[in-house]
C-alpha cells in the first residue's frame, strides 16, 4: 500500500545555516521557526526563521525574518497558536502573519493594535521578504495567526479577535467574516473561496467563505465540524476538494479515533471523518500534504526537532518560482504547480 507523508518534526537536528538571502526550492519542505536558541521563548516579540528541509529531513538553510527596523515581523515566543505558514494561491509566496514591531517587545500579543501594527509579509523563491500589510485596528490586545494570499496583492488574516480581515491592495484593513468572531487558527485561499479553521464553541473545525470578499460581510459556513473539543489548525484540500486533511492539537485519543492528523472525505453532500493517522500521538498544528499517494496504515518518521530554546510552528511546501525564472532554470512551472497541495482543478 502507498503510504501519506504528512510531515512532522522531531529527532535531532544537526546545524542550521543562516543566511540574509537563502534559494527555496520547489518540492522542499519549509518550517517557521520562532527564537534563534540564545535565551528561553517568553511572550515577548521573538524573532521568525524559515528553516527548508527536504522530504527525507535533511537541512537544506534557513532564512531570516527581519526583527528590527520598519519592515520587523516577530511573533510571540510563548504564543503556540501563532506562527501559522502558507503559500499564495499561486504558490509564488510563503505567507505569515505578525507583529511589526523589534524582537524583545514585552508581552506583545497583550499590546494594542495602535501602538504595535499588527502585519502580514512574504517571502519568494528567492529568498525576498515584503512587509505587505499592516493594521493600527484589528487584533488589538490579542493574537494574530495568520495570512493568506491571492499572489496578486490582496492578503486576509484571521487571528484571537476580529473576524477575517482582509489587508492588501493600500487599502484600509476591514472585516470580511466575523461569525464566528473569536478564535480563528489558520487561513488559505483556495480556488477563489477563503477557508479557515477555528477552534470557537460547538461548531469548530474548517469554514469557508466564498469569493475571497474585499468588503461588506460575509458569511462563513462550517465545512467539517471536528467536534466540540477539537483544536484545528493547519488543513490541506485535495486537488478536486473530495478529501482533506486536519491538523488537530488534540492529542490521537485510541477510543474516539480522532486527534492528531485526520483525514476526511466528501460523500457528495457532506465530509464526513475518515480516520486519524494513529501515530500523531501528541497532536499537530503544521501540515504538507502529497496528495500522490494515500493509506490509512502509514507510519510516521521524525524528520528533524526545534533547538533549545525554539519551537517549530507552522508548515509548508517551498514556494515555487516567478514563471520566467522558471524558463531559465528549466523547472516545469506547470508540474510544479500540480505538485502544490492546494491547487485546485
Amino acid at each position: 500500500m502507498k503510504t501519506i507523508k504528512p510531515i512532522l518534526f522531531c529527532g535531532t537536528l544537526v546545524s542550521l545555516a543562516f543566511a540574509a538571502q537563502a534559494q527555496f526550492t520547489p518540492g522542499d519542505l519549509v518550517v517557521l521557526q520562532v527564537g534563534d536558541g540564545s535565551a528561553a521563548l517568553n511572550n515577548a516579540g521573538t524573532a521568525i526563521y524559515l528553516n527548508q528541509y527536504t522530504t527525507s529531513g535533511g537541512s537544506a538553510g534557513s532564512f531570516a525574518i527581519p526583527s528590527t527596523g520598519s519592515s520587523a515581523l516577530v511573533t510571540s515566543g510563548s504564543a503556540t497558536s501563532e506562527g501559522a505558514l502558507n503559500l499564495s494561491a499561486d504558490g509564488r509566496y510563503l505567507v505569515l502573519a505578525g507583529y511589526n514591531a523589534p524582537a524583545g517587545t514585552a508581552g506583545i500579543a497583550s499590546t494594542t493594535s495602535a501602538a504595535v501594527p499588527r502585519a502580514v509579509g512574504t517571502v519568494d523563491a528567492a529568498g525576498n521578504f515584503i512587509l505587505a500589510a499592516t493594521t493600527s485596528s484589528y487584533f488589538s490586545a490579542n493574537n494574530i495567526r495568520s495570512g493568506a494570499s491571492d499572489g496578486a496583492g490582496n492578503f486576509w488574516t484571521a487571528g484571537a479577535n476580529s473576524g477575517v480581515v482582509y489587508m492588501g491592495n493600500n487599502s484600509a484593513a476591514t472585516a470580511v467574516s466575523t461569525s464566528p468572531l473569536t478564535n480563528l487558527r489558520v487561513i488559505q485561499t483556495i480556488g477563489n473561496n477563503l477557508f479557515y479553521s477555528s477552534s470557537s464553541g460547538s461548531s469548530r473545525g474548517i469554514y469557508e467563505v466564498a469569493g475571497n470578499p474585499t468588503s461588506g460581510s460575509s458569511t462563513a459556513v462550517n465545512l467539517i465540524n471536528n467536534g466540540s473539543s477539537a483544536s484545528p489548525y493547519d488543513f490541506a484540500f485535495n486537488p478536486t476538494m473530495t478529501i482533506a486533511y486536519v491538523a488537530d492539537s488534540t492529542a490521537y485519543s485510541t477510543s474516539s479515533g480522532i486527534g492528531g492528523i485526520e483525514k476526511w472525505e466528501f460523500n457528495g453532500t457532506s465530509w464526513v471523518f475518515d480516520y486519524s493517522l494513529s501515530w500523531a500521538t501528541n497532536g499537530a498544528v503544521g501540515l504538507a500534504v502529497d496528495f500522490s499517494a494515500t493509506g490509512a496504515s502509514s507510519t510516521g518518521t521524525w524528520l528533524a526537532s526545534a533547538p533549545a530554546n525554539t519551537a517549530f510552528r507552522g508548515l509548508d511546501w517551498a514556494p515555487v518560482p516567478e514563471p520566467a525564472t522558471v524558463a531559465l532554470t528549466g523547472l516545469g512551472l506547470t508540474a510544479w504547480l500540480g505538485f502544490r497541495r492546494r491547487n485546485r482543478s
